[in-house]
């Protein structure tokens, strides 16, 4: 949050999100911010959302702050778009709150993420079997203007804050629900804290530090070198084929996340690990393939091109493979390419 920066605050209500609201309009005057405040009602909860809301409305009036909110049916939208519960009220949130800053006319949109977010997030990652950047946890600034000052910040130093201001906050009752996978890394994570003590958790906070760190290398090195290299059309996307199997794996994958995500579903992966994994290897054997990821994107390589496109706008001829199975083309293909 730069001096003279125009800030949306994102505030459920929580601790860390009053932390948030609390701290930046006591350091707006010095640092010269225009903030305003965004709620999002997810329609879950019933009587207590609406608490909720009412709650984070009186604080922003209480500042001075203008407020905004948006109520959305969550458990519908996740429906419709066949996500699980958190995925769905993932996408809503971040889709509210991208309406709201434009209302509000601030770039940037403040979320509360704390360092315990980030070792959480870690530990998810990891039970899914990610790798690499992936296991790194939320990014101080994504692409869309989404910015979280808080990431160094411990839950409990959020807490302790709170209370020397006499600030209160709400309470949800579904951080206890270990349907959730956020709820069960909390639960991993205080047990790590019990068992191993302080130094374990200490050691993991380095850990995804140093991911993250290795991250923005990965995302500068990617803007520099191989974002020019990926070219995108109406139905179809490029990228230099010979150049992506110079590159480290990491760099690979984000190439590949970057090439499928105008063909991906909201609030989902443009494709999955696995699939990107297997696309990086065949890339690595060269010779010209065709890989379907999930009956969404197709990869095709013909010679040094690699195309990415809906799967039902792929050209004729190009046959009708199963999602996750390659098929290998041969001269009579290549021939036949339209690229």
């Amino acid at each position: 949050m730069p001096s003279g920066s125009e800030v949306l605050l994102a505030v459920s209500g929580g601790a860390d999100s009053m932390a948030l609201l609390h701290g930046a309009a006591r350091q707006a005057p010095r640092w010269n911010w225009r903030l305003a405040v965004a709620h999002v009602h997810h329609g879950w909860r019933e009587r207590e959302a609406d608490r909720d809301l009412d709650f984070v409305a009186e604080h922003a009036r209480r500042l001075g702050l203008r407020f905004l909110f948006q109520r959305r049916d969550a458990r519908r939208e996740a429906r419709e778009l066949r996500l699980s519960p958190e995925a769905g009220a993932r996408h809503v949130r971040y889709e509210a709150l991208g309406e709201m800053a434009r209302e509000a006319g601030t770039p940037l949109i403040a979320t509360a993420h704390n360092l315990d977010d980030r070792l959480e997030s870690h530990l998810i990652a990891r039970s899914r079997g990610a790798r690499g950047a992936a296991l790194a946890g939320p990014r101080r600034r994504r692409a869309d203007g989404v910015v979280r000052p808080l990431l160094d910040v411990t839950r409990r130093q959020i807490l302790d804050f709170l209370a020397s201001i006499g600030a209160g906050y709400r309470r949800d009752a579904t951080n206890g629900d270990l349907r959730y996978a956020r709820n069960r890394a909390r639960r991993e994570l205080a047990r790590i804290s019990a068992d191993e003590g302080d130094a374990a958790i200490a050691d993991l906070a380095r850990e995804v530090r140093r991911l993250d760190a290795e991250r923005e290398r990965l995302e500068r090195e990617f803007g520099e070198r191989v974002r020019p290299a990926i070219h995108a059309g109406p139905q179809t996307v490029l990228a230099d084929a010979n150049l992506l199997s110079e590159l480290e794996t990491d760099l690979q994958r984000r190439a590949i996340d970057a090439m499928a995500a105008p063909f991906a579903r909201p609030g989902r992966a443009p494709v999955t690990g696995r699939e990107a994994e297997q696309i990086v290897q065949r890339i690595a054997l060269g010779g010209d393939f065709r890989f379907e990821a999930g009956r969404r994107v197709r990869f095709e390589r013909r010679g040094r091109i690699l195309k990415a496109a809906p799967a039902a706008a792929v050209a004729p001829g190009g046959g009708n493979n199963s999602p996750g199975e390659f098929v290998i083309l041969g001269a009579a293909d290549v021939k036949e390419s339209s690229l």
